[in-house]
């Protein structure tokens, strides 16, 4: 069942001039014997899909995500991590079920980043509402969501549990790094709100840094604001106890993949790596607010795995965190355009510049 659904994904996916090698790739991956190996392959035939539809986009679009060097280039290193995880995944022993998650999520990140990249116009009312909607999901989340060892952190979406703070909580603070206005400051605190309730260390020092930065760098009465609030929060995410034990091939990773060999636990830190060195490739006299939020936002939360139980992004089993990488991308603007939004009724201040299921549950569902 699980190699048709493969199947079908590939021949979807390939354009109208590749559907012929398509139909021959899943005819040679319904004729291998051995389950692993016939997911190892229909993986690399995806990421040939992959290949194929990112060729048509830039030849025939000109996508302005392909025009920016540093969207460029992170959009690569998400990539490439993406696959550094998939590999870690089958030489450590994951179950095929993680493989194929992780595989779909990267495949479904790159098609969001391309698709929304294309359709959605990042003015001021776009990037407040898209800030506002994701805050209120994730107070849902903190208030509805499903709750393990007192962490309510995941919505229950069919099979699948989804971590909403790992899509959303990026997109929020890029959103605030390009608008600083009420309603964006009232989406940073409301998501900030969320991570205490939840509770989740992690992610909330990851707003409370990418914040700090706007703050810094664009000083006015919001951000301030929008900081000191981040920082309560954040701190009471200290006082509260956090019990979630690490999770196997999500958790803890970065030390536990030396187990395995040198080379795998150096490739898991290549690979998160990957996701923050973009910025250096950007001159200094370039770098913008969105540059520094974006960086720092991942760097957070990789020292974070470092530390403690967390989820390590994209080199580890995990979709959320893939999703919402590729997500974070869609309002990050070249250079020269990422400079400053403004709110027309405050001008004045935009101007300044495995011995259980990952989730410890018996049901039929999965965590991604």
């Amino acid at each position: 069942m699980m190699r048709h659904a493969l199947e079908r994904l590939i021949l979807w996916l390939a354009p109208d001039h590749r559907k012929e090698w398509a139909q021959a790739m899943a005819a040679e991956m319904s004729v291998i014997d051995n389950s692993r190996e016939a997911m190892a392959f229909a993986l690399g035939c995806l990421i040939a899909c992959c290949r194929f539809r990112l060729e048509i986009n830039i030849s025939q679009t000109g996508s302005s995500s392909m025009q920016d060097r540093f969207v460029i280039l992170t959009f690569i290193s998400g990539v490439v991590a993406g696959l550094i995880g998939l590999a870690y995944l089958l030489v450590s022993g994951a179950p095929p079920s993680m493989v194929i998650v992780n595989g779909a999520a990267v495949v479904v990140g790159i098609m969001l980043a391309l698709s929304l990249r294309l359709a959605a116009r990042p003015t001021d009312a776009v990037v407040t509402v898209t800030a506002l909607i994701g805050a209120f999901i994730l107070l849902g989340t903190a208030i509805f969501g499903y709750a393990i060892e007192g962490a309510r952190r995941w919505l229950l979406i069919g099979p699948f549990f989804i971590q909403t703070s790992l899509i959303l909580l990026p997109l929020i603070a890029v959103c605030f790094a390009r608008v600083q206005n009420l309603r964006t400051t009232l989406a940073v605190c409301v998501a900030a709100f969320a991570m205490g309730a939840q509770p989740d260390r992690a992610l909330a020092a990851m707003l409370f840094v990418a914040v700090a930065i706007v703050g810094m760098m664009r000083p006015n009465p919001l951000t301030a604001s929008a900081s000191a609030f981040c920082a309560l929060t954040f701190a009471a995410t200290l006082l509260l106890p956090d019990r979630l034990p690490a999770v196997p091939f999500v958790d803890l990773i970065l030390w536990s993949a030396f187990d395995i060999g040198l080379w795998v636990g150096l490739a898991l830190w290549a690979g998160c790596l990957l996701l923050v060195c973009p910025i250096a490739f950007v001159p200094k006299s370039e770098r913008t607010i969105l540059h520094y939020v974006f960086a720092s936002c991942w760097l957070t939360v990789i020292a974070a795995a470092a530390m403690g139980a967390y989820p390590t992004p994209l080199v580890g089993y995990g979709a959320s965190a893939i999703i919402g990488f590729f997500l974070s991308l869609i309002f990050l603007q070249p250079a020269s355009q990422a400079g400053l939004v403004s709110d027309p009724g405050r001008a004045s201040l935009a101007d300044t510049d495995e011995a259980q299921p990952p989730l410890r549950t018996n049901a039929p569902s999965l965590a991604i």
